[in-house]
């Protein structure tokens, strides 16, 4: 805590004689707190590093020594006297004396106002030696760090301490209660994901060293969060995560936050195509992800056949197609088809009877048909499309 007084005095020759001396004490409050139950004037007042006429400057009115609970009371802010002399026919220019006081924590300044030049409002307090083209703003609350508060707004570490520069290397300077600077004007965040190549799946960046190159679902990683904290939350054995995530490291010692790891992987992928034999034009590609229930994918009479990659991890490489009526895979049913990896399968009515095709790796002998605990609707006298 410390207290800070700046001294601004106005002295000019008086013309003629004073006759009455004017004072007029103002109080502009930065930061503001309740007190508790048993607090006293003192006892506040030593708390936040002031001393008890400090405190009483900063609260006018106030009655001391036993303060009222849950009632705030002013702890950093500006004090300023401004007295004037009058004379019978001119005066003397006001002496104005202003005093800030402030902890090591917290900064006073004057009340919200848009900031000269850039037509951005700044709300204050401020970092200190914040940039002054800066566009948006974090209020720092006690436990944040400058990694915690990059991570939330997805920026590099050196961004945020180029923005809020007394923060300093190793983020010793960041202060509580005040407004750090989250980005500036003209910034532009770097693509927050990529097409991965080959497999269909966006992928966000930047990603954990390592991660396998068939990776299908995501979670980035906060700062402390822990190899079993994330695999528990995805539903995945913290084994899994660590074959997914090799660099992690059996100890988790190598698992970097402000990056994605990967959570899931494909189940498979495939292709499906206008035409029956699964050449021509693709309609569209697909990757299911593994432990999912599967994909909809609407077809609007437009696939012909589909294509399935020859790897990935259904069981005995069976994928099951579901037929449906409308889009979205809803309407009515028109059953089960079941085809293999790395094979073309053509579909069903060559594609002219349902709009929409559900995808899942499962067993034939599993489904509800087999089961004989379902039954699907009758094939459509007519195409539907």
């Amino acid at each position: 805590m410390h207290r800070k007084g700046i001294f601004a005095l106005g002295l000019f020759p008086t013309l003629l004689s004073a006759r009455e001396l004017h004072s007029r004490r103002s109080v502009i409050c930065s930061f503001s707190t309740a007190a508790s139950n048993g607090n006293t004037c003192q006892s506040f007042a030593g708390a936040w590093g002031l001393t008890l006429d400090q405190f009483v400057s900063l609260n006018p009115g106030l009655s001391c020594p036993n303060l009222v609970a849950g009632h705030s009371y002013c702890v950093v802010g500006t004090v300023s006297t401004v007295t004037t002399t009058s004379t019978t026919s001119s005066s003397t220019p006001p002496v104005t004396t202003s005093t800030t006081l402030s902890d090591s924590t917290k900064t006073a300044s004057t009340t919200t106002a848009a900031k000269p030049g850039n037509g951005i409002t700044t709300p204050t307090p401020i970092q200190p030696d914040m940039v002054s083209n800066c566009d948006a703003f974090y209020f720092v609350k006690k436990g944040d760090t400058c990694t915690k508060i990059a991570s939330q707004y997805k920026l590099s570490l050196s961004d945020f301490q180029t923005w809020n520069p007394k923060v300093g290397s190793d983020c010793t300077g960041l202060w509580a209660n005040t407004y750090a600077c989250v980005s500036v004007i003209g910034y532009s965040p770097p693509p927050t994901s990529t097409l991965s190549s080959g497999n269909g799946i966006q992928t966000p960046t930047p990603t954990q060293p390592g991660i396998v190159n068939n990776c299908a679902k995501f979670q980035f990683i906060q700062n402390g969060d822990t190899c079993a904290n994330v695999a528990s939350k995805n539903g995945i054995s913290l084994e899994r995560f660590l074959q997914w995530n090799p660099q992690a490291g059996s100890d988790c010692a190598g698992l970097w936050a402000n990056a994605y790891a990967c959570v899931g992987i494909i189940s498979y992928s495939l292709k499906s195509y206008y035409h029956t034999d699964c050449t021509g034009d693709v309609h569209n590609t697909v990757s299911i992800v593994d432990g999912s229930n599967g994909m909809c994918i609407d077809t609007g009479c437009a696939v012909g056949s589909v294509d399935v990659a020859l790897g990935g991890l259904c069981p005995r490489g069976q994928v099951q197609l579901s037929y449906w009526e409308n889009p979205g895979c809803i309407g009515k049913w028109f059953g089960y088809g079941y085809m293999s990896r790395g094979q073309c399968h053509k579909m069903w009515t060559e594609g002219w009877k349902f709009k929409s095709l559900h995808l899942r790796c499962t067993r034939e002998q599993d489904d509800c048909v087999n089961q004989k605990t379902c039954t699907y609707d009758p094939e459509p006298p007519n195409n539907l499309c």
